[in-house]
């Protein structure tokens, strides 16, 4: 997919994603008494409302998980979806099988939920296979990309796949595209956009604990808005897992340092045990680091970390070091291949991954911009991590304790920060659009259009610009029937 041809694509817009109309409510003669529940108002770039989150049903570590980390991140109970996989899935399973039990009933649930309109990333739980078997194999994460379609051999073999919504660039001699969150990449490509996905963690041989992932997804949340002062590392030595990506690296750190961000190149990692050099992200390439087990990185909370290497995500090799070591030294994120990728650099996240994070991307959005053919790789840890997100927060008005009788007007109100501009607001209730994204920061609440129990009204608030973070504040409210 040639630059020249996409350039167009990549211009930021002001114009924000095109959602359906409102959805129809349920309608019962009721009065509304509000009970508010406010969370506290939150940043993002890719929102909780836009991913489904999947968990296996047979698994109850799977479901503990991912409510867990919807409890976490503010993920709609209406985006959870469990699924009927085996309570201990192997390691691998074909196109087929994942086409009828994942693919074909995720997506049946998210139309009978009327969540199509809205859901731009999938996160899977703990307890699902890792691989799809095909020539080569594909990770679970590429065939969900594809949407469960299979690609041509030479595209996975040889990394000829061209993401379309990779940021590049492909070659040093010119310069990547600005970053972008996936709903103003979902303006330009419409039914077109893949569907990125990232998974929380894997417990099994070679994996992590329960506990070390949610450590991880706990320092995620933390990081959040936390601008972290750390440096950014590149290994590099004379391996091929890092001379095939060592163009990347110089013009990714003149990026970074122009926006104030320290970023070197090393050929050894740091040796203080008694003072660490406190880390922001780390790339490398080697087959084996063992100074990740000896304590020799300190990561900063939204640290990404990976290193290109054979089989970082193959747990059913005992041979070289996993993904999941980063885990469990503090990482927040890191990405590994399924497979044998060959030392094919597209096949693995661009050294420009932190500029997006540093943009205002959130993790699943940094290292989906970074890689050019995403089919062999699994990205695990926290999608939703935001270190950089703006600090801009978000009030609803006119929603009273007292409870009310009649039609109820809320607004959404800006606290905006350092000259952060918000132009569209959208109304979901209950999981659901209530009022599609447009200029206006006021809704309608008709007590008459809902029924008797508890409710949910979410407002978000979209940013301008390319990477247009979201605020959104959520309160939980009750419709009980007329007394007579």
């Amino acid at each position: 997919m040639a630059y020249s041809s996409q350039m167009a694509r990549f211009l930021p817009t002001p114009h924000g994603r095109l959602l359906t109309a409102l959805c129809p409510l349920p309608s019962a003669l009721c009065l509304l008494l509000t009970t508010l529940c406010l969370l506290p108002p939150s940043v993002s770039a890719l929102g909780p409302h836009e991913v489904l989150l999947l968990a296996n049903r047979k698994s109850p570590r799977s479901m503990e998980i991912a409510r867990d980390y919807a409890a976490m991140r503010h993920i709609p109970e209406e985006n959870l979806v469990a699924l009927d996989l085996p309570s201990n899935p192997a390691l691998e399973m074909s196109p087929a099988e994942f086409n009828a039990k994942i693919w074909n009933p995720a997506c049946q649930i998210v139309r009978e939920r009327g969540l199509d309109d809205h859901i731009l990333a999938w996160v899977y739980s703990v307890d699902f296979p890792l691989r799809i078997t095909a020539t080569p194999a594909l990770s679970i994460q590429g065939i969900t990309f594809l949407k469960g379609k299979m690609p041509q051999k030479e595209q996975v073999e040889r990394g000829t796949y061209a993401s379309p919504i990779f940021a590049g660039p492909e070659t040093p001699r010119i310069s990547g595209f600005p970053a972008q969150s996936l709903d103003v990449q979902n303006t330009w490509l419409g039914k077109d956009m893949p569907i990125p996905s990232m998974m929380l963690g894997y417990i099994g041989p070679n994996g992590n604990t329960r506990e070390e992932i949610m450590a991880c997804l706990k320092t995620g949340v933390q990081s959040d808005r936390t601008r972290p002062e750390g440096t950014i590392l590149i290994l590099t030595n004379s391996d091929i897992r890092t001379l095939c990506r060592a163009w990347e690296f110089e013009p990714a750190i003149r990026e970074l340092n122009t926006k104030e961000i320290t970023a070197v190149m090393a050929p050894i990692p740091p040796t203080n045990k008694e003072a660490p050099l406190p880390l922001s992200g780390v790339m490398a390439g080697a087959a084996e680091l063992p100074e990740i087990a000896k304590g020799q990185f300190r990561f900063l909370p939204g640290a990404i970390a990976e290193h290109l290497t054979s089989f970082g995500a193959a747990f059913d090799s005992n041979g070289q070091t996993k993904i999941s070591e980063w885990i469990r030294a503090g990482a927040t994120a890191s990405a590994g291949t399924v497979t044998e990728p060959m030392s094919i650099w597209m096949k693995f996240p661009h050294a420009r991954v932190f500029s997006h994070q540093v943009a205002g991307c959130t993790m699943l959005e940094s290292l989906i911009q970074s890689i050019r053919c995403p089919l062999q790789i699994l990205l695990m840890g926290d999608p939703l991590a935001n270190p950089w997100a703006p600090r801009s927060t978000m009030s609803i008005q006119g929603l009273q304790e007292a409870g009310l009788s009649e039609n109820t007007t809320v607004t959404a109100k800006i606290e905006s920060r350092n000259g952060d501009v918000f132009n569209r607001f959208m109304f979901l209730l209950d999981g659901k659009t209530l009022q599609a994204l447009g200029k206006s920061p006021v809704a309608t609440l008709d007590p008459a259009t809902m029924t008797s129990g508890r409710h949910k009204l979410r407002v978000v608030a979209y940013r301008t610009g390319s990477v247009r973070s979201q605020i959104f504040v959520e309160s939980t409210f009750s419709i009980v029937p007329q007394t007579p």
